[in-house]
């Protein structure tokens, strides 16, 4: 979501090389992103009166087979519906909601069905980060709200740390929310793969972004940053080099 859809254009295509198709007849621009032949993202323009200002910002999407039911589940394990289920033209059916620490996500039943589960090439999504008060608690309710299983990879040196997994992959991450900021509002985190962490935020900023987390070593040692841009949607970059490692399913 962003108040200005060329500008998003402009600084995505610039940074990923993604092209971006127009989608006619909606009641708001709306464009869907394109790196080559796969469809990576969607962007729409909301619109605000004069003198309001808006956040950009980016919305993480699970897949669901149905919309509905998986809303239904979700609401009754704490959840609470935003908006929908919604039909949306030539992509599916959507829902968006808040899981019970508060962080917002929403589910997706595309209309052409899900995309190869193929690894994330630069310029894809590669990874998911929540951040909340209460990692165990919101590790099961996606456990049960998705059927992923749920991995403890915590060590001495770190936070509570587990990951989200399917189908043998791992998908995503929960952690704590930092104790250097005890009041962050909990929050999903989406990254994306580059080919070099530091030279893609050093792009970032020149295509008028901003560092917000420096590029440094992740948990599993994977090189990272969070970048902005430059209407404020915070995303994350990954050079991504082995597989996540697991622990114990729980």
């Amino acid at each position: 979501m962003t108040p200005d859809l060329q500008a998003a254009e402009r600084f995505y295509g610039g940074l990923f090389g993604w092209s971006f198709r127009a989608l006619p007849g909606g009641s708001v621009p709306y464009a869907t992103a394109w790196l080559g032949d796969r469809h990576v993202a969607s962007l729409y323009q909301r619109d605000l009166p004069p003198g309001a200002k808006m956040q950009s910002a980016w919305l993480t999407f699970f897949s669901a087979r149905d919309v509905s039911a998986t809303s239904a589940t979700a609401t009754s394990h704490g959840a609470r519906l935003l908006f929908g289920p919604r039909d949306i033209p030539d992509l599916g059916q959507e829902a968006v909601l808040r899981d019970p620490q508060g962080a917002v996500f929403a589910l997706l039943a595309s209309g052409s069905g899900d995309p190869p589960d193929t690894a994330a090439g630069p310029g894809d999504w590669i990874w998911s980060s929540l951040i909340t008060t209460d990692p165990d608690d919101a590790a099961a309710f996606y456990q049960t709200l998705l059927g992923c299983d749920v991995y403890d990879t915590t060590t001495a040196a770190d936070a509570h740390h587990l990951v989200l997994a399917s189908d043998g992959y791992a998908r995503a991450s929960v952690n704590p929310v930092p104790a250097s900021r005890p009041d962050a509002h909990p929050r999903w985190l989406d990254y994306l793969r580059v080919a070099d962490v530091d030279a893609t935020a050093k792009q970032a900023v020149a295509l008028g972004g901003r560092v917000l987390v420096a590029p440094k070593l992740d948990h599993g040692g994977s090189r990272i940053a969070v970048v902005a841009d430059p209407l404020g949607a915070a995303f994350g970059l990954m050079q991504w080099s082995d597989d996540a490692a697991q622990g114990d399913a729980k």
